[in-house]
């Protein structure tokens, strides 16, 4: 009995030990970049399929919505 609950909290350890070591060594640069969507003023996570190149500078936007008022006017949202 004692031998099993030993054995067990070796595991126990080995495991979480190694657990640890991935979630420590995950490469910082994989989180998203942030940008600002020029419609709302909200601070988002870059995602493609909410961006849109106008100008030679891509903008990123919150909401298909956002992005939809940018298309229309772009000039109203564009920082001269």
């Amino acid at each position: 009995m004692k031998r099993r609950y030993i054995a067990l909290l070796i595991i126990l350890v080995v495991v979480t030990a190694s657990s640890s070591m991935v979630s420590q060594n995950q490469n910082p640069a994989q989180k998203p970049q942030k940008a600002v969507d020029p419609v709302c003023g909200l601070t988002i996570d870059k995602h493609d399929d909410l961006a849109i190149t106008y100008k030679g500078e891509t903008y990123y936007f919150c909401s298909d919505a956002d992005l939809k008022k940018f298309k229309d006017n772009p000039g109203k949202y564009v920082k001269k």
